[in-house]
């Protein structure tokens, strides 16, 4: 058992949510540092996209096979 210190606000506060969901607040302080550290690992764990990542995507798309000249001048095309 650990004793944690905490200033009268919060300890009030953290004693009426704990009321509130029924349960006793180590539970409540339990339960608060999951979802905490559950946030931070899937945070952590996400790659961020960068431009690279989508190289090649669209290489099998019909809209761009073909002769890449072609297919500028067709897009150009379109707006006219």
């Amino acid at each position: 058992m650990a004793i944690i210190e905490l200033d009268d606000e919060t300890a009030v506060l953290l004693k009426e949510l704990a009321e509130y969901e029924h349960i006793s607040p180590a539970q409540l302080l339990k339960n608060l540092a999951l979802v905490y550290r559950n946030t931070q690992q899937a945070h952590h764990t996400e790659q961020p996209e960068l431009l690279t990542d989508f190289a090649g995507l669209l290489k099998n798309s019909p809209s761009f096979s073909g002769n890449p000249l072609e297919i500028q001048q067709a897009m150009r095309d379109e707006g006219s």
